[in-house]
């Protein structure tokens, strides 16, 4: 769809009001979504044409405030989009005495998909999230770290059915951690490293024990599990 296509119906009024804002500003979708960092528009696209929460995500509002601010749409607007004020300046140093946990945890998290633990589910790799969890601290300034569910049980007992795991895409692999693979078919698995080469990659699974070889040209991206949570 593009810019000037008719919103899906449902949508909340944030995602309506965003996109007036954004037309205000006289911003692309293409723009802003390079803005933010994101590969396809259409990730953007979501927030204004399938967006159907009440508010949008803290993270994602305070990142569009200073864009849309140096064209002409003042912050506040922006931010009360999320449900919160402009914050006030503060000095040097203040935010960094916070405790890392009251830095990170916010529902901000997006939560891209579920990957199978026995392989065979997709992990909806068109980069519209699910629904957003909890950001844990481990997390905290990652912004492209992401969750994904867990369903199938190839990795009780250490990943259970429904648990949501935490990804870091920039945390080195290392023998005997755990990922989260993107198959180029759009599946996605959840299993522990074992080794590398330039050809393959070796993963083993639980239940039943197992290792599995995958070719590194079946692999869209493979990346660090860091945690992970109660839904």
């Amino acid at each position: 769809m593009s810019d000037s296509g008719r919103s899906g119906s449902g949508v909340s009024a944030a995602a309506r009001r965003l996109k007036e804002l954004r037309t205000e500003a006289g911003l692309s979708m293409a723009s802003v979504a390079r803005h933010l960092g994101f590969a396809h528009p259409s990730r953007y696209q979501h927030y204004e044409d399938r967006f159907k929460r009440a508010y949008l995500p803290v993270e994602l509002a305070e990142r569009l405030a200073p864009l849309f601010a140096q064209n002409g749409v003042a912050a506040q607007e922006v931010l009360a989009l999320a449900g919160v004020a402009p914050r006030r300046a503060e000095p040097p140093g203040k935010l960094d005495r916070l405790p890392l946990e009251l830095r990170a945890a916010r529902k901000d998290l997006p939560i891209l998909g579920a990957a199978m633990g026995g392989g065979s589910g997709y992990f909806f790799n068109d980069g519209v999230p699910k629904d957003f969890a909890l950001r844990p601290p481990s997390l905290a300034g990652v912004s492209n770290g992401f969750a994904v569910y867990v369903y199938g049980d190839s990795m009780e007992p250490r990943y259970l059915r429904g648990e949501i795991v935490h990804v870091n895409p920039n945390r080195p692999l290392t023998s005997g951690c755990f990922v989260v693979v993107e198959l180029t078919d759009g599946r996605g698995m959840i299993k522990q490293f074992v080794r590398q080469d330039d050809r393959r990659v070796v993963l083993r699974q639980f239940r039943p024990e197992q290792e599995l070889i995958v070719e590194r040209s079946q692999i869209a991206r493979i990346s660090r599990v860091v945690g992970s949570a109660e839904p």
